[in-house]
This record gives structure tokens, C-alpha cells and sequence, in this order.
């Protein structure tokens, strides 16, 4: 059984538009199957727009801004303002071309004095029949039996300042594709033949490794301040979690190394799901080229690629994370095993162990 890869979605040229306007991507592409019989295509992410208060308008000022001057602030606004245009205006031009193709389309804007909306929804495959529309609660319309759409749903409203002028808008354009397996059932993801796959690579490869144990407990994750000692939590509704994993690492004068092991544990992944896409996963595209943007920079980033759900009952949620890392010693690739709560130690690159705050290190390791 096969589900080909997605490998440009009908919003890539918005994305790609953006991009050239800002010098940055916001969008998550993903390949998912939640255990509902169905392999799901995701590309969304945020746009938004803002325009900061200054001293002499009375709003609030964000700590950024409170040293300069008011007209350097409204000399900023207006730097920002062409750039805001550009994005919006390829949003429409793009969502509006697109509607063309859709079996079924709505569009709304509304520009007062104190709110701004914009909202598509697009109906691009319905699964069968005529489509049937119903209207959300936040305006935008729904399609219940579509099987591929594209929404962008914004809203910004003026901050609270003598002038009026200075607002803060938020908004996701969003791309869903469905495809139902043939037999409409998922199964718990077969982690052996994977990890013999990518694990069978990295010891070809001769990667230096090493074991690590990340744990908390019901009280310990309690305590607010002690989450501030995590990067990155996935919560799933348990209150505990351990994580037992093991840490390969290349260094950073071998670039291409690591750039060819990424490449290749990506490639090897993306076609597994492929092979295998009654098994639930998360894929996420693109995750080694986003990772790489940080290549010049003191980043210390570990991002998310993969994740193969294994079992589910009350009691626990077991998950095999796949991940890839980079700091200013070099770059790394986690595999874990994962029972509940996951989180990522902001020291994940120099800790063999972090249980409850107790932290030991990895004998040599730079902090």
C-alpha cells in the first residue's frame, strides 16, 4: 500500500511570496496519520501585521520601541506597512486565482474604523455529491465532506491609543488534504524495521553517540517555574513523562556530513510513511533545510521531524520521536522512546540525564 508524497501544495507559491517579501518562512508542512483511517496533507502558518505605539500616543510601548523617538517608531510603521501590503496583497491575488478552481468558495473582508477581517474558505475536492457549507462560529465557512481546502482567517483590531492609527492583527492560512486508506483503518506505527533502517545507517556512518534520560514527574511538572527548564513540551494529557533515547552528534567541521546523514534519515522516512501509511505518524517536511538557516548563528535548536505513535491507552501515550539538532559544536540527530509528557531540556546538548531538575552531564560536553 502506497500514498505518494506531497510535494507542493496549492498555497506553495504564497509561502514562496512571502518569503521573498520578508526573508522568512512561518509555514509547517506535515504528512499525518492520527489513527482515523486517513493520510493527512498540512501546510499552514501565521501572518499577521502590527504597527508599535509611541511615546506620544499614549498606548502601550513595547520595550523594543522605548527608546526611540516617536517619528522613528512611525518611520518604522511605515517600512513595515509596504511590507504587510506585499504579504496581503499575494495572499489575495493568490487565494482569489484560486478560488477559480474551487468547487465551492466564500470570501468576506470588513475595514472599519476599529477592526479589520479577512476570510476564504475554499472547497478545492469535495469527497462526493454536491458540497455542503456551514457557516463557523468565527464567520469563515465550513465544508464537512470536503477532502481538500485552503482558509486564511484574519482579524486585526486598533490597540488602545490617542491616535487610532496603531493595530495588531493575527491570521492562519491553512491547506488540508485527505486521502482515505483503502481499508479506512490506521494501526499503531511498527518502529523495529524503521529504526533497524535508520539506525543500520548511522553506525555505517561511524557517528559518535551517546544513551540519555529525560524524566519528570506529576509534582515536579506542577511547579511553573520548573517548566521554564524545558525548550519544548508536547503535553499528552498525562501528567508524567519519561524519555529514553540515544544522542548521535557530528561536529561542526563536517558540514556535509551532517548535511548528507539529514538528508538521507529525512529521505529514508518520507518513504517509509509512504510504504507504510496505515501506520500513525507525524512527518514534518523540510525540517534539515529549516535547521540549517541557523547554520552561522549561536542557535542551540533541536526540531521535531518525526513521530511514530506506538500504543495508546489510558494509562500511557508511547511515542518514537526522530529529531535533528544544531548548536555551535556541531549537529546532532535524537531518537527517542517516549511514554507521555515530552519535553525537551533547554541543555538537551550537553545532559546524558535531567530527572526532576537533577541534572548530570556528558563528561567533557561544552554548556
Amino acid at each position: 500500500m502506497a500514498v505518494s508524497a506531497q510535494e507542493r501544495t496549492p498555497v506553495e507559491k504564497i509561502w514562496e511570496e512571502v518569503f521573498n517579501i520578508t526573508g522568512a518562512r512561518q509555514d509547517s508542512k506535515m504528512k499525518i496519520n492520527h489513527g482515523n483511517g486517513m493520510v493527512m496533507y498540512v501546510h499552514n502558518g501565521p501572518l499577521g501585521k502590527y504597527f508599535e505605539c509611541s511615546k506620544d500616543c499614549g498606548g502601550d510601548i513595547s520595550p523594543y520601541w522605548a527608546n526611540m523617538k516617536p517619528e522613528e517608531v512611525e518611520e518604522s510603521n511605515k517600512r513595515n506597512g509596504k511590507i504587510f501590503d506585499g504579504i496581503f496583497n499575494a495572499v489575495r491575488h493568490n487565494l482569489d486565482s484560486l478560488m477559480t478552481l474551487s468547487e465551492e468558495s466564500y470570501h468576506f473582508e470588513s475595514h472599519n474604523h476599529d477592526a479589520d477581517t479577512i476570510t476564504y474558505s475554499l472547497c478545492l475536492k469535495n469527497s462526493e455529491g454536491s458540497v455542503k457549507k456551514l457557516k463557523m462560529n468565527d464567520g469563515s465557512m465550513g465544508f464537512p465532506d470536503a477532502v481538500e481546502t485552503v482558509s486564511f482567517n484574519f482579524t486585526a483590531n486598533n490597540k488602545s491609543c490617542a491616535s487610532g492609527k496603531h493595530s495588531r492583527g493575527y491570521g492562519i492560512l491553512a491547506y488540508n488534504k485527505n486521502v482515505f486508506l483503502p481499508n479506512r483503518k490506521s494501526y499503531y506505527f511498527d518502529k523495529q524495521p524503521y529504526l533497524d533502517m535508520i539506525t543500520s545507517f548511522l553506525k555505517q556512518k561511524k557517528i559518535k553517540s551517546w544513551d540519555f534520560k529525560w524524566a519528570l514527574s506529576e509534582d515536579y511538572y506542577k511547579d511553573g517555574n520548573n517548566r521554564q527548564e524545558y525548550t519544548y513540551i508536547i503535553d499528552s494529557g498525562h501528567k508524567n513523562g519519561q524519555t529514553l533515547g540515544t544522542m548521535y552528534f557530528i561536529p561542526r567541521e563536517k558540514t556535509k556530513l551532517a548535511e548528507e546523514i539529514f538528508t538521507k534519515i529525512d529521505s529514508l522516512t518520507l518513504n517509509y510513511t509512504d510504504i507504510h501509511p496505515e501506520q500513525r505518524f507525524r512527518y514534518t517536511y523540510n525540517v534539515k533545510d529549516e535547521l540549517m538557516r541557523w547554520n552561522n548563528t549561536n542557535a542551540h535548536d533541536l526540531s521535531l521531524m518525526f513521530e511514530g505513535v506506538t500504543g495508546v491507552d489510558d494509562l500511557f501515550f508511547k511515542s518514537l520521536f526522530v529529531l535533528f539538532g544544531i548548536t555551535p559544536q556541531g549537529y546532532y540527530i535524537a531518537i527517542t522512546d517516549s511514554e507521555n509528557k515530552f519535553c525537551i531540556p533547554k541543555e538537551w546538548y550537553c545532559l546524558k540525564s535531567f530527572v526532576d531538575g537533577k541534572k548530570e552531564y556528558i563528561k567533557g560536553a561544552k554548556k
